[in-house]
């Protein structure tokens, strides 16, 4: 024992200075390495100081020429910039490893920075008032040469910085060098030491050899056993009976060990299964191997198939004979896991077989693991030919190709792609391939793969669109052309007309009929150079022709003129319309009012027609002004809360012919041009148009227009003071139900102005009925002719449902008896469009205030205007003043206006005589097409509407036609009568429109000087 306790001792004393060695050699170069490592970093902050100044100066540089480009419009940080250079160069001064040739450098640095500091403020102050003379100087010779010294300067202190970063590590690898050959030696001589006194230890290691194997094989089954025995453990005899089971054995079978003892191993397995196990443990005995492992499925007590993991050893029991002892692991979940990736890989694979794109990969030995169906059809080669093969091993001409760019990406591990076309079998393909590295989940790059997309049929549509719309193109330039030719070749014989008719009528000896030929010639050419003129506005702007007419005007009465019509608009859908004009807005300016008009309008019925809901809001703000001034800039805002515009269409609205989705214009209506135009003529103006938008939230359009102030302002005369109107209507409710447009305007405004608190709007009578079950009126007025449901069926309706607000009929409609079938239907009272207000007041003040229960007649009424009238007889209206009378047949004007001064004030005139101008044409071509059709029913129904609609402005003779189409309609409609009489309806209209537009420009039209 103490040869062996010396011998210990021996060896602890060698190993302990083996150790101390490696700790000396350990510490020396840790010690080392972190010296190395502090100089380094501090070498690295240095070298990036100075070559931080250097980019510094560079951005300085670059900022003053942003600046001169921009003629002072960007921000200028030259000041923070010489800061931050000052910053860095302070710090390096500071650096306590600068050597003398460093300082030195850094001193001229120092100077070079202060001469390029004075260079730029010189630079700059030049720019305020000279810009190209500071843009020459920053071009100059002089001024690049300073910025490649500094450089230079710059990149000569960090090599002299890197050469003596390089001697600093020399010297501690010498250093370290020494140490380790010392530590060698120490080593050396300490395993000699090890190797003289080993030969006792190697003796008792081979007794110990000698107990470990006899203790290793009387123990070999129990560790086996107790290394893997985790839930069941079995013998059973080799001819398949259970001779032991484990408690354990329920967990997994579902039969106890009693159960199970005694019992064949059949009762766990299908045939099959079965079948399979006798195979393997024969095959096992066979070869004699000593352990074996199987997957098994077996059947559980309560039917349920489970996977099995048996681990089986084949051992010689006590009485001799072999047995197997087995040890069963439950691994149904992990099984079935595995079998599910499996299925899915399988389906990956079939997928990556029939996907239309080429693929293959590699490993990053180069060889071929896969190629998809794609791959190998386009290719003209087979799987076996390909996988597992290095492009040396290949010799197909796609190999060549695409070996360089595999290369690359293996080297760098950065997708590239290239575009390749094939010609297979007189086939010509285009495929984009793209190569990307593959990588596992340590971000390992393991290998590549190369998708080739088909891009056949992208290029050919492609080469096909670019042909369209080089035709495209060519089109509309010869439209633009064709145009532009149109506008000179129609204009000038039709001024010619225009002319030549003026000069007709001048003449005394025409007859009345030749001067009724030559009005209407001369109002047909002036129509036509209107539309003719409407019609070019486009064309003008796409040429660039369009030129501004800068006036006086006052913007108040412009924008009140754009907002007026649009307000009963906002209102007729629910919305909430809103305009603000801030005060310290000049009032009158110079500008071309059209365009602003125009530009206003088609922003805010863009607003209005795309909100079912919530707002629109108008804002005008001074942007700019000048201190007299003299020169302004004006901001319009319109805001919305409609359905808004996607980020990703907010500049598709502004091409022409486009809106933000298909389906706008089937849902909203319009052409996509208002847009266009707009943003045309902003920019036409120098003004600036935006769009802030958020989907289902609503838009905010924003443009400025440059305006200059009026220096000479004409004196407006002040309108002659109005009495105040009087309201014999105060406080009362009335629901209107009409269908048509003008009509309702018309019905609207009269009951405002006559004091009711609340007026209601329907355009049928199933709305009617819809608004009543909710809300109860004093008074209904009721149009008779509607479509659907008419007036006298409404009224039946309203009566059943026990409705008893008093009801009055309002209708064109002059045949005999129609007042005796209104109050048969359940009417109150009756009247004539177009209305007398006061009789209507009247009217409704008389049924309104009598109990509905009672349903009292109405009191007598006067005779019918003449508009109404069957016959053109004169007939005096009972209650019309003698000042307003009517003429008789022969002193009748053809058009009048002073009915419907009688019915509303003068704005909501112009607003129903623009509507009269707008909506006419269309009823009166529904009418003609409907008479084409034989369709009586909706010509007795749009005469009806005509016959109120004219009579506002007393055309006379056209509301006679009206009158004859609708009573003929109901008697004897004849085709060639009612066509003949539409036409002339349609004739009288359209010669006395122009008077209608001029009566309108008078609301407008600036006062005489």
């Amino acid at each position: 024992m103490r040869k062996i306790a010396l011998t210990v001792i021996t060896l602890v004393i060698a190993v302990l200075m083996a150790l101390s060695g490696f700790i000396f050699y350990a510490g020396m170069v840790q010690k080392r390495t972190n010296a190395a490592a502090s100089w380094i970093r501090s070498s690295q902050t240095t070298t990036n100081q100075a070559r931080t100044i250097g980019t510094l100066d560079y951005k300085s540089t670059a900022g003053i020429k942003d600046y001169l480009l921009s003629n002072g419009h960007t921000n200028l940080m030259e000041q923070q910039l010489q800061d931050s250079i000052l910053g860095m160069l302070l710090r390096l001064t500071g650096n306590p490893h600068n050597t003398p040739a460093q300082q030195q450098r850094l001193q001229a640095i120092q100077q070079q920075l202060i001469q390029r500091r004075h260079t730029k403020h010189h630079i700059i102050s030049t720019a305020n008032e000279n810009p190209e003379e500071a843009r020459q100087m920053v071009l100059s010779p002089d001024f690049r040469q300073q910025g490649r010294s500094l450089q230079e300067i710059i990149t000569s202190y960090i090599r002299t910085e890197q050469q003596e970063l390089v001697q600093r590590i020399d010297k501690d690898s010498s250093y370290t060098t020494y140490s380790f050959w010392f530590t060698i030696i120490l080593s050396t001589l300490t395993l000699t030491l090890l190797v003289g006194e080993s030969r006792y230890i190697f003796k008792l290691l081979i007794r110990i050899r000698t107990w470990s194997n006899q203790l290793l094989k009387s123990e070999q089954s129990f560790r086996r056993l107790a290394e893997e025995a985790e839930p069941m453990i079995f013998k059973c005899s080799l001819d398949g009976y259970f001779t032991y089971v484990s408690p354990r054995s329920e967990e997994i079978t579902g039969y106890s060990n009693t159960t199970l003892t005694g019992k064949h191993c059949s009762l766990l397995l299908e045939d099959d299964e079965f079948k399979r196990m006798q195979r393997f443990y024969k095959h096992q005995l066979s070869n004699g191997d000593e352990y074996s492992s199987l997957q098994l499925e077996i059947l559980t007590r309560a039917g349920k198939k489970k996977w099995v993991e048996q681990l089986t050893s084949i051992i010689t029991g006590d009485d001799g004979k072999k047995e197997f002892e087995c040890i069963v692991k439950d691994i149904d979940q992990e099984y079935r896991k595995n079998e599910s990736i499996q299925y899915l890989q399988r389906r990956l694979e079939a997928i990556l077989d029939y996907m239309p794109s080429m693929m293959f990969v590699k490993d990053m030995s180069g060889n071929y693991l896969l190629v998809n169906n794609r791959f190998m059809e386009v290719m003209q080669v087979r799987q076996e030919d390909i996988v597992g093969k290095t492009d040396a091993d290949l010799h197909y001409p796609w190999v060549s190709r695409y070996t360089g760019i595999c290369r690359q990406v293996m080297i760098t591990g950065i997708r590239e792609k290239m575009e390749e076309t094939l010609t297979v079998n007189n086939k010509t393909y285009h495929f984009l391939l793209t190569v990307f590295p593959l990588r596992n989940t340590n971000h390992e790059m393991i290998g590549i793969c190369c998708l080739g997309q088909d891009l056949t049929e992208k290029t050919l549509y492609l080469q096909q669109e670019k042909e369209a719309r080089k035709k495209a193109e060519e089109a509309q330039k010869s439209q633009e052309t064709f145009l532009a030719n149109m506008s000179h070749e129609i204009r000038t014989p039709m001024n010619g007309i225009v002319g030549m008719t003026q000069l007709l009528l001048q003449e005394h000896t025409l007859s009345v009929v030749q001067q009724e030929y030559v009005t209407a010639i001369q109002r047909s050419a002036s129509t036509l150079l209107v539309i003719i003129n409407e019609i070019l506005d486009f064309s003008k702007i796409k040429a660039g022709k369009l030129e501004l007419v800068i006036e006086p005007f006052n913007l108040h009465e412009a924008i009140n003129s754009a907002f007026f019509p649009l307000q009963l608009l906002a209102r007729e859908k629910g919305l909430n319309f809103s305009a603000r004009i801030h005060e310290n807005i000049p009032a009158n300016l110079l500008g071309d009012e059209v365009r602003l008009n125009q530009v206003l309008t088609n922003l805010i019925e863009n607003a209005i027609k795309f909100t079912s809901e919530g707002h629109v809001t108008v804002t005008v703000t001074l942007v700019s002004a000048d201190k007299d001034h003299s020169g302004i800039r004006i901001g319009f805002k319109v805001e919305d809360s409609g359905i808004g515009i996607p980020s990703d269409k907010t500049e598709v609205i502004f091409e022409s012919f486009s809106q933000s989705h298909k389906g706008n214009s089937r849902h909203f209506g319009g052409t996509g041009l208002g847009l266009t135009i707009c943003q045309h003529l902003i920019d036409l103006q120098n003004g600036m148009l935006k769009v802030d938008s958020t989907p289902g939230k609503g838009s905010v359009f924003y443009f400025e227009l440059p305006f200059t102030k009026d220096p000479f302002p004409r004196q407006r005369s002040a309108a002659p003071a109005e009495g105040t109107p009087q309201q014999p209507l105060l406080g009362k409710t009335i629901l209107v139900v009409e269908d048509n447009r003008i009509n309702q305007q018309v019905a609207y405004y009269t009951l405002k102005k006559g004091g009711c608190a609340s007026v209601d709007v329907v355009d049928s009578g199933m709305a009617a009925l819809e608004i009543l079950t909710v809300k109860s009126y004093n008074c209904i007025i009721m149009d008779l002719q509607m479509p659907g449901m008419d007036g006298y069926e409404t009224t039946r309706a309203i009566r059943n449902n026990g409705i008893n607000t008093s009801i009055i009929a309002v209708t064109a409609s002059a045949l005999d008896g129609e007042k005796e079938r209104c109050l048969q239907a359940g009417m109150n009272d009756y009247v004539s469009k177009p209305f007398q207000k006061e009789e209507l007041f009247r009217k409704i003040q008389a049924s309104a205030s009598n109990d509905a229960n009672t349903n009292p007649m109405p009191s007598p009424e006067p005779t019918p205007s003449p508009a109404q009238q069957p016959d053109s007889s004169p007939v005096a209206s009972g209650t019309t003043s003698p000042a307003q009378q009517q003429p008789t047949q022969n002193e009748r004007p053809p058009i009048s206006f002073d009915d419907i001064y009688l019915m509303m004030q003068k704005d909501e005139v112009k607003m129903i005589l623009e509507d009269l101008v707008l909506y006419m044409p269309d009823y009166i071509t529904r009418l003609r097409q409907h008479i084409e059709e034989g369709n009586w029913t909706e010509v007795g129904s749009i005469s009806h509407q005509l016959k109120g609609n004219l009579g506002y402005v007393c055309m006379y003779e056209a509301v006679q036609l009206a009158h004859e189409i609708n009573r003929s309609v109901v008697f004897d409609p004849n085709y060639e009568e009612l066509s003949r009489k539409a036409a002339r309806m349609e004739e009288l209209f359209n010669r006395y429109k122009p008077d209608i537009e001029a009566h309108i420009a008078t609301f407008t039209a600036p006062p005489a000087m």
